[in-house]
């Protein structure tokens, strides 16, 4: 009955790829997302809104790779011929349909990082409102882009059962693949600039090279995403593939697990410098804040008008207040930054 390709190996599965990708990639996200909620919530104590938006994100990706995982155990990696050889079209039509519901695009972790570079960066309007917005908009479409897995077949079964074809109609694949290649070039663009605005920001800063180098690496890791975004983006046609659903999209799904973890990653990175000062340097230290919340200056950097004594100086003016979620940073109007590092 099934217009698949009979001809494959039917003992062929590429399911535990699925797994293993998907579920290591979200491991290593959980672990960071967990280290940033550590250093933001105990070291630091200064949870914000991007640590709630990032622990958001996390919960989206362990759903969608449970999701996921679930549609393996129904047939997805495996060919669909030999699916449907040992459970029918039913069997076929419920692993479709788990691996669909599994297919969903969510940028909340972009906006997790706009909130973290308008509190890194000093005060600038414009600024914060185009990253916010941009960050928002990103958000937007990637919902209506998911909104559109749903809407292009109707009776909507029909994009995991072939059967229902004499019984509606979808739209053209083209409909989907362009849009769906729009969201990921304006995804690209959007990880490009979040990286790009606060690196040019902190190399302008009188800071050790070292340091300087460290805090831009950390800060440019969305660029990783974007690179992440377009691989995928060259495989985003397989979604709409009847030749060998289950199969021919594990490439499409693997490359969305790892798009996924990725961003969320690259989201939390910036925040774990007090963690990994406090690991890696014996004699870190601490200090508190004037208004008594434990920071740890030996793991950030001061921005400071008085040269002479920027490491010891505790703020004394509205300029130099801690910045609040800024991990440590303080905040001048003036641009010489000398760091602990410095006096190591």
């Amino acid at each position: 009955m099934s217009s698949f390709n009979p001809d494959v190996d039917f003992n062929e599965s590429r399911g535990y790829q699925i797994n293993i990708i998907g579920w290591v990639f979200t491991g290593i996200a959980i672990a960071t997302v967990g280290l940033k909620l550590f250093t933001r919530g105990h070291m630091a104590k200064n949870l914000g809104w991007d640590d709630f938006f990032i622990f958001f994100s996390m919960g989206l990706s362990i759903i969608a790779t449970a999701f996921v995982s679930y549609s393996v155990t129904l047939g997805l990696g495996r060919h669909s011929a030999a699916v449907v050889a040992e459970h029918g079209m039913d069997g076929y039509a419920l692993a479709a349909k788990w691996q669909i519901i599994a297919f969903r695009s969510f940028s909340f972790p972009n906006i997790s990082i706009a909130i973290l570079i308008h509190n890194l960066l000093d005060p600038n309007r414009f600024r914060s409102i185009s990253l916010y917005a941009m960050a928002i908009l990103q958000v937007v479409i990637a919902m209506i882009s998911a909104v559109l897995v749903f809407v292009q077949c109707k009776p909507i079964a029909i994009l995991w059962d072939p059967r229902l074809l004499s019984e509606g109609s979808c739209w053209s694949p083209d409909v989907f693949n362009d849009f769906t290649y729009w969201v990921s070039a304006y995804t690209t663009v959007t990880d490009i600039i979040l990286a790009v605005v606060p690196v040019s920001a902190f190399w302008k800063l009188q800071m050790r090279t070292s340091t300087k180098v460290a805090v831009c690496t950390m800060m440019s890791l969305t660029l990783l995403s974007a690179v992440v975004t377009i691989v995928k983006a060259t495989y985003l046609h397989l979604f709409t593939d009847h030749a060998d659903p289950l199969y021919n999209v594990v490439t499409l799904v693997l490359w969305g697990l790892v798009e996924q973890n990725v961003v969320i990653v690259a989201a939390c990175i910036p925040t774990l410098r007090p963690f990994f000062r406090t690991v890696f340097t014996k004699d870190s230290r601490s200090g508190t804040t004037s208004g008594g919340s434990e920071i740890y200056s030996g793991h950030a950097y001061k921005l400071s008008s008085n040269t002479a004594h920027a490491t010891s100086k505790r703020p004394e003016s509205e300029s130099e207040i801690p910045l609040g979620n800024r991990d440590g940073i303080w905040q001048t109007r003036e641009v010489m930054v000398e760091s602990e590092e410095d006096n190591i």
